[in-house]
């Protein structure tokens, strides 16, 4: 099962079973923790393991060498400063949920500690409750049930304050699955779309342009290795699938060649976005949606050159995954309407050619 799958089946099990009495917190952190592990939400698995982790005693033992976490490990695949950013944010959550008004310190213990806490003074309180012994004089009498309500009292008084923690990160474990849920079956529907639209560029590509098609696969596996040398590596591999195109469609020439605008140019190897945009002009002119492709084109063109530039520049780690992904996203968009008028105005078939 994709991991996308299980995350999903993991979600929809915890949501059905949010309010039963039998489950605890502690048990919903931890499952939403394994959901932000199977997604690989660094930042939503921070947090969660703060949840979980006795940060006080955290500190005490920090002499001690401790194995790097996983949450840690993903930070480090997002941009210092969008990770900066996000973490801080998270971070003044968490310590908002476990800050009273009437407190001045964050109560920092794990989420199973508050708990386990709560719960003993929940069993200290029926204790208080139990009826006194049979023949005792009033005023002994009298005396025994103020101490039993004084000590009930205080005892009121120190779990309410956890249970408020506990309710407030209640409340931010259900925020997190239902944005996770819905993003998961957005995702799931976009994915449909896009496979459909993938299906049908590679298709095109196995006999128009097969280098073409093996470029968009390499940006593909160099995405999923997720580090900031993969992501440069991964727009690079976008610029040439554009060459490709280009070199396939309109082939560089030393001539120049007027453009649909009226201007004179030379489209030569270097200018394939220009000659992407002169094949679209002089198939279909302003025709369906031809200006709308010469604009997508040239956009995806400055893009993609602006965050190439930035790659090569040495500073990989400023070059986010999201720009990336959208850059192949928008590459296949952009493929993919210059193949549909490359179909529409091929000629008929005959005798099986075109």
């Amino acid at each position: 099962m994709p991991d996308v799958d299980r995350a999903s089946a993991v979600v929809q099990e915890t949501m059905d079973r949010f309010d039963d009495p039998a489950v605890t917190v502690a048990a919903l952190t931890r499952r939403c923790q394994r959901v932000a592990s199977l997604r690989g939400d660094a930042v939503a698995l921070a947090w969660l393991s703060l949840e979980s982790t006795d940060i006080a005693n955290e500190f005490k033992n920090k002499s001690e060498a401790t194995r790097e976490t996983l949450a840690a490990r993903l930070l480090k695949t997002i941009p210092s400063r969008e990770a900066s950013v996000k973490w801080k944010a998270e971070y003044d959550g968490y310590i908002r949920r476990r800050t009273l008004p009437d407190k001045q310190e964050a109560n920092l213990r794990s989420v199973q500690q508050i708990e386990e806490l709560a719960q003993m003074l929940r069993e200290q309180e029926a204790a208080t409750l139990v009826p006194p012994p049979h023949g005792m004089h009033s005023y002994d009498l009298g005396k025994h049930v103020a101490e039993q309500a004084q000590g009930r009292a205080r005892l009121v008084e120190s779990r309410i304050p956890l249970e408020a923690v506990l309710a407030r990160i209640k409340d931010r474990l259900w925020e997190f699955l239902t944005e996770t849920e819905y993003e998961l079956t957005f995702g799931e529907a976009t994915a449909e779309t896009f496979d459909r639209l993938r299906s049908y560029v590679d298709k095109q590509l196995t006999t128009i342009a097969p280098p073409a098609l093996e470029q968009f696969q390499a940006a593909y596996r160099r995405l999923k290795d997720g580090g900031d040398e993969d992501r440069a590596h991964a727009l690079t591999s976008c610029r040439r699938v554009l060459k490709t195109l280009a070199d396939q469609l309109y082939p560089a020439s030393s001539e120049p060649v007027t453009g649909f605008d009226g201007k004179a140019r030379v489209l030569d190897d270097a200018k394939f976005v220009n000659r992407l945009v002169q094949y679209v002009a002089e198939t279909v002119g302003k025709h369906e949606n031809g200006a709308v492709v010469q604009a997508a084109l040239e956009d995806i063109g400055a893009r993609l050159g602006a965050l190439n530039e930035l790659a090569s520049k040495g500073v990989h780690a400023e070059v986010t995954t999201y720009e990336v992904d959208t850059c192949v996203v928008q590459t296949y968009l952009v493929v993919a309407d210059v193949l549909r008028i490359r179909e529409r105005a091929a000629p008929p078939e005959r005798g099986g050619t075109t």
